[in-house]
């Protein structure tokens, strides 16, 4: 946990990339999400919020939105840049009272986190009967094993900090055990890296690998790239 604190950059040029890099990424998103649910009365949870990037987004849909994120940047900035209220404790530890929130969304958490079964169910109570939970995790192993050597040096696991890489398989397996419903994965936008090799890399073959994705209704999903993982509470 104490990795985590002083993660993200301070730096304003810094903070300014982390937005860009994440722009088309949180549009689409949000698109996916408002195609299931429209803004009205609508309560929102970001779990690892990051600058709150997400959240103004929703919020300037008409969403009450809430954050948690345990870095003290993170936090202040989306307090004070967006007036969006941030928790500073992990979920388990909040005491939120279940069924308040319509949505929950983590991107690029769930591979952090030590006990994803936990986690999930925690958002499972604290979920609305028929509420949705957005998930974004990269699925790093196909790539890995396809370098060999040169992953190490490359880091794709993002060592220490990525515990778990899921397939869509075991993703789908441990959100059924934790009682979700209507477990749907796909490929949904790319990220923009300031680095103009990896911004190339991730537009051409998040490109590719999106279209795949929905020319072929969801079926087809390219190893390697990132992937999105709706699912659903049962009513």
């Amino acid at each position: 946990m104490s990795n985590y604190r002083d993660y993200l950059p301070i730096q304003p040029k810094e903070i300014e990339a982390w937005e860009i890099m994440m722009k088309p990424v949180i549009v689409k998103s949000a698109n996916l999400i408002e195609s299931r649910f429209r803004a009205g009365s609508e309560r929102l949870l970001d779990i690892g919020c990051g600058y709150g990037y997400f959240l103004k987004e929703m919020k300037s849909r008409g969403w009450m939105v809430e954050g948690i994120e345990i870095s003290q940047t993170g936090r202040q900035y989306a307090r004070d840049k967006w007036n969006i209220h941030v928790h500073s404790q992990p979920l388990e530890d909040l005491n939120i009272p279940e069924n308040s929130f319509e949505v929950i969304t983590l991107f690029y958490v769930i591979e952090h986190v030590l006990d994803p079964l936990s986690l999930l169910m925690e958002m499972k109570r604290v979920i609305k009967p028929g509420g949705l939970i957005l998930l974004r995790w990269p699925h790093s192993t196909p790539i890995v094993r396809m370098l060999g050597p040169l992953a190490q040096k490359l880091d794709l696991y993002h060592t220490p900090y990525h515990l778990y890489d899921f397939s869509p398989k075991t993703m789908e397996k441990m959100l059924r055990t934790c009682g979700f419903v209507e477990i749907e994965t796909m490929i949904l936008g790319n990220t923009r890296s300031p680095n103009p090799f990896a911004r190339w890399v991730s537009v051409i073959f998040g490109g590719i690998g999106e279209a795949l994705c929905y020319l072929s209704r969801r079926n087809l999903l390219l190893p390697g790239i990132s992937k999105t993982t709706l699912a659903i509470k049962p009513t």
